[in-house]
């Protein structure tokens, strides 16, 4: 680890903030798109199946007993539920920030009417260049649609981004991204690290991370008031400098896990961070907030030394620790001290291909 992250600080044993805004409930596993990066992975995008409109109300009722202010529908794509038109409307007259996260591809009628209570609209757009969006996605036409919904949700939404996943392909290309919002007052740019899948469950490699660091490094100097970081945390020292991956990733505390959202998937299990940390047998937040798998997962003492002794632990929180969403530390995979491989760092060589 690099000589600007290691210095002595003072935590508590649990050490950071537990207050989730949001409940993620992932209402569909239905999508008109295959876009090959996708996280749930190619079984899950054959498989047409939705949440009972009855549970995701119970869901709704559940957040608002527990004082969760934030509803995102997620898939899957949330506009092929049957019932989504209602579900938002419920989430509506419970008084929740309804977030909507789209592909863009429903019609101009359906989003008129979902956008008429929805806080916050979420696109999900990875390439910029009509071809290869149709390639990455599997459709036509795929751009047009796309922009189509971008610019009508700006009409009428609250909030309105746009979701890039980064992939591999993508480097070298994003300052299009930084210019497309700089011409769209209203709209923002959240840059992802992909997310693992079944079919590629290992994405980011090292040099992944060093390469987009620097780009959107680059980005944040000319476009300051655009271009804001990476989201979904990796550790900061995935990077170097560390003080690089500081600056550029958001980090777990404010963009991951259940420190922003807690997650219900398709088949009602309550977990932090989609596969993380089951929660299922839990039925009140603050039960949650102090149970022994969240602690296992969120805790301090749950980090690798190294971790515990790097000034900027307080943010990065030893990053995204999914089984396989994780990037390589002095050759090594940063992990929870209990974790699924009950070790403190699980070795492995590097591969950057």
């Amino acid at each position: 680890m690099a000589d600007d992250a290691t210095v002595g600080i003072e935590l508590d044993d649990f050490g950071f903030p537990v207050e989730p805004l949001e409940l993620k409930i992932e209402i569909t596993e239905a999508c008109n798109l295959s876009c090959w990066f996708c996280y749930q992975g190619n079984a899950s995008r054959r498989v047409v199946r939705h949440m009972p409109s009855d549970d995701v109300f119970r869901w709704v009722d559940w957040a608002v007993d527990n004082g969760i202010p934030g509803i995102r529908f997620t898939g899957g794509e949330p506009t092929l539920h049957p019932e989504i038109k209602a579900l938002c409307n419920y989430a509506y007259l419970q008084k929740r920030y309804l977030i909507l996260n789209t592909n863009g591809m429903a019609g101009q009628r359906l989003y008129r009417e979902l956008f008429s209570v929805v806080s916050d609209v979420r696109v999900n757009l990875p390439a910029l260049d009509a071809g290869r969006l149709d390639a990455i996605t599997g459709a036509k036409n795929v751009l047009g649609k796309k922009m189509a919904c971008i610019h009508q949700a700006l009409a009428s939404v609250p909030r309105t981004s746009i979701l890039t996943a980064l992939l591999p392909e993508n480097k070298g290309k994003l300052e299009g991204f930084a210019r497309l919002v700089r011409e769209h007052r209203g709209l923002t740019w959240l840059p992802l690290r992909y997310e693992s899948s079944p079919d590629a469950p290992r994405p980011w490699t090292r040099q992944d991370a060093q390469d987009f660091a620097e780009e959107i490094a680059g980005l944040m100097d000319r476009y300051p008031e655009h271009v804001r970081g990476i989201f979904l945390a990796v550790p900061f020292c995935a990077v170097n400098p560390v003080s690089l991956g500081a600056r550029v990733f958001a980090g777990k505390i404010k963009c991951c896990g259940p420190y922003v959202a807690l997650n219900v998937n398709l088949d009602g299990a309550l977990d932090a961070c989609f596969g993380v940390c089951d929660l299922s047998a839990r039925t009140l937040l603050e039960e949650i907030k102090n149970s022994p798998e969240l602690m296992e997962s969120c805790s301090l003492s749950s980090l690798p030394e190294p971790c515990r002794a790097c000034r900027y632990v307080s943010r990065c929180a030893g990053g995204c620790r999914k089984p396989f969403g994780l990037v390589q530390c002095n050759g090594k995979y940063v992990v929870p001290r209990r974790s699924l491989w009950n070790c403190l760092i699980l070795t492995a060589t590097l591969t950057t291909s």
